[in-house]
């Protein structure tokens, strides 16, 4: 991801992917959730452009990068009232993804963007990464999902699916993913002895 300018936008992020792993699914999710400022905790996606065998695509800036790089370069913990407040918005935004029918099925900490807004001491979070996006008609109630997501971070009833193949889920698996991720940003370790597939089944 580059950060550019343009003279119109200001400052904003360019990622740059392959044409053969772009995923249109992705790319339209992500402009529906940032349509209309429906969801604050999204980032907007301005365009798409085919260059070469590349594609561009023009986002939000988010200017302090993402939560692994807290989990990550912070040696003590940080402050109870900087958490409640990264968790009260991670929360506030799937709350309002969930309510549009989608369940994210990816949250961990390189997914959660951090941007202060210029002039202001303000943090806000931007849920990023839409490729594993499940659309559905019910929310609340399970529907057949498979196996996908990032291992450490996912619910237990997909963990199963991999060993069993589709199960039954609900938009519970994001919490469940966020209570992880809230795990490390108050301790810097997974709340299970490896971050491996064993360790998690044997809870």
């Amino acid at each position: 991801v580059f950060q550019v300018f343009r003279q119109d936008l200001g400052i904003i992020a360019a990622k740059v992917i392959k044409k053969r792993k772009f995923d249109i699914k992705e790319w339209a999710t992500g402009l529906q959730l940032g349509k209309d400022h429906q969801n604050p905790f999204v980032p907007k996606y301005l365009s798409a452009d085919p260059h070469g065998e590349n594609v561009v695509i023009l986002m939000e800036y988010a200017n302090l990068g993402d939560l692994d790089s807290i989990i990550d370069n912070t040696s003590k913990n940080i402050p109870i009232s900087v958490f409640r407040a990264i968790l009260k918005q991670i929360l506030e935004g799937l709350r309002i993804m969930h309510k549009q029918g989608l369940i994210h099925r990816d949250i961990k900490g390189g997914n959660i963007l951090l941007h202060n807004p210029p002039g202001t001491e303000k943090i806000v979070l931007k849920i990023a990464d839409y490729g594993l996006v499940k659309v559905i008609k019910n929310i609340g109630k399970s529907t057949k999902m498979s196996y996908a997501g990032t291992q450490s971070h996912m619910a237990p009833e997909l963990l199963i699916g991999n060993e069993e193949g589709d199960v039954k889920a609900d938009d519970k698996i994001d919490i469940w993913s966020t209570g992880i991720l809230a795990f490390q940003l108050l301790t810097h370790k997974y709340p299970f002895k490896s971050a491996k597939l064993p360790a998690i089944m044997s809870i």
